[in-house]
């Protein structure tokens, strides 16, 4: 990603050196089975003989969403190869078609072009920063791979360059502030997915430590504390330090917080992200072809991490804090068992049912600690239930919400963002699944239905009176292959929508306050 180079062009699309131009047209209106030309399509049809359109119609090419056809040029125009990009329907068309369509066709040239050139979709209603935005984030993500441990990954060929070719009535120094602005969000979801995809025995509770004093660092604005078992117990973390018990890696609490120069404002949002390293499901032990891909059980962790990483670049006018309880959860002779109490930091006892559960047991912790710190909004991420897998796939986040006012605001960041959610009720009546016996709560219900709901019940515990947004990633943070935006692995499922949320300054319904808040980059 820090290799990809963006330029702006105003040259017409057939006289721009790339090994591949592409162009995107509409599908036409009604019951019609044709697309619709535009002026970016005419020009390099008229420079090629009407051949483009000729190839579009022996294909039946008609526009659809996603759908592509091809041609070379063979040296009648500049680029080497053409591709009609189908948007579908204008009057159906919304950003995320466009961030879809271009994720798929960038992986369909990954490792065949090294340049390429973009026209900028003609006719869209959308404003021209917000297409280059998404196209921007579109290829830099699509075009992502954890080339770590492969030793062959210098040979091969990468997209590293990249024209995008808009009209002449352009602002391009505006223009090229939002390829600035889009690469931040790139920069932050991709070291995330880095994160999610390195192995776990590197990304340790002290990698993830040491990472978080490394932003800090870069930054005056930020602060940063790290806890060690012996300051987390004497805080009184023990359902952190329960899970922790098991492990001979030392856990680390982590404390981030962006405080930007001359803040008036009240309010102090924090993040707070499940940060298990590696989770073996403790005594209660997973199967081993579930325990393939738990290195992914920090991944709330992760976005919290990426979204600092350039915080102090997008400007929130306010407090943001950040939470991460890191530790694995693993087996020794010191493991946490079941029918083990533990008292997290509020003050409420825990019961261990499940051993299993165990990121709601440390988040006990982080959440309340950042009730403690004055927050005045939560958003938690947490690969939390299995449960949410199977009532909204792997694609789509389980949200919770305790005030409709914040899940609103949060809604509207995560579909500007293109990060599915869908919001689940704080079911009342639950509430007595997560009913113990001997302690104020359990860690898992006393009925196998409703999960998700049950888990957030139980975090709900640890939130007060708070304005509270929680995340059920577990499906959307790890990808099992790849599609769209999305490789094999990590995502960095939730940076987005927290980027969108920050630098809209929660106030989502004037879309040019995003681009005002990006002149000064």
């Amino acid at each position: 990603m820090a290799n990809m180079k963006f330029e702006l062009s105003q040259k017409a699309p057939q006289q721009i050196s790339s090994e591949v131009l592409a162009i995107y047209v509409f599908q036409a209106e009604g019951q019609k089975a044709e697309f619709v030309s535009n002026e970016f399509f005419a020009q390099v049809d008229k420079a090629l003989n009407g051949q483009l359109t000729a190839v579009c119609n022996s294909e039946s090419f008609q526009g659809k969403s996603g759908s592509v056809v091809s041609l070379f040029s063979f040296e009648k125009i500049v680029p080497t190869k053409v591709a009609v990009i189908g948007l579908g329907k204008k009057s159906e068309f919304v950003l995320d078609d466009l961030r879809q369509t271009t994720g798929k066709f960038i992986k369909s040239i990954n490792k065949k072009a090294r340049a390429i050139c973009i026209s900028l979709p003609c006719g869209a209603d959308e404003e021209t920063a917000d297409l280059l935005d998404v196209i921007v984030q579109s290829v830099e993500l699509a075009n992502y791979e954890f080339g770590k441990y492969h030793t062959q990954r210098d040979e091969q060929i990468k997209l590293s360059s990249v024209v995008l070719q808009v009209n002449k009535t352009e602002n391009l120094s505006f223009l090229n502030k939002h390829i600035v602005h889009s690469q931040l969000y790139s920069q932050a979801t991709i070291l995330a997915r880095d994160l999610v995809n390195e192995q776990p025995t590197v990304a340790t509770p002290t990698y993830l430590a040491n990472l978080a004093q490394n932003i800090a660092k870069s930054n005056p604005e930020i602060t940063c504390k790290i806890f060690n078992r012996a300051q987390a117990e004497k805080l009184g973390m023990g359902g952190f330090l329960g899970i922790a018990r098991a492990a001979t890696i030392e856990p680390k609490f982590i404390f981030l917080e962006f405080k930007p120069k001359g803040n008036k404002s009240k309010r102090k949002l924090a993040l707070i992200g499940k940060g298990i390293t590696f989770d073996s499901g403790g005594i209660n032990v997973k199967p081993g072809d579930h325990m393939q891909d738990m290195k992914m059980d920090m991944a709330g962790a992760a976005s919290v991490l990426g979204v600092f990483s350039v915080i102090a670049k997008i400007k929130p006018d306010f407090t943001v804090i950040g939470c991460i309880a890191a530790t694995p959860n693993l087996v020794s002779a010191t493991s946490i068992v079941p029918g083990d109490v533990v008292k997290a930091y509020n003050g409420k006892t825990i019961e261990i049912l499940n051993t299993d559960a165990e990121g709601r047991v440390t988040m006990a912790d982080s959440l309340s600690y950042a009730v403690a710190q004055g927050a005045t909004e939560i958003i938690d991420f947490a690969t939390l239930t299995g449960a949410a897998l199977v009532a909204l796939g792997s694609d789509v986040a389980a949200m919770f919400a305790n005030n409709q006012d914040l899940a609103s605001k949060v809604k509207s960041a995560a579909f500007s963002a293109g990060e599915k959610v869908w919001e689940l009720p704080l079911e009342r009546d639950y509430k007595k699944l997560n009913k113990s016996d001997v302690a104020d709560i359990a860690n898992i219900p006393s009925s196998r239905y409703g999960g998700t709901i049950t888990a957030a019940l139980f975090l709900q515990e640890f939130v007060g009176n708070t304005p509270w947004i929680h995340f059920d990633i577990a499906g959307p943070a790890f990808a099992e292959k790849p599609s769209g935006l999305h490789p094999k692995g990590g995502t960095g499922f939730g940076v987005r929508t927290v980027l969108k949320l920050l630098e809209n300054k929660g106030d989502l319904t004037d879309p040019g306050q995003v681009r005002m808040s990006i002149q000064n980059i």
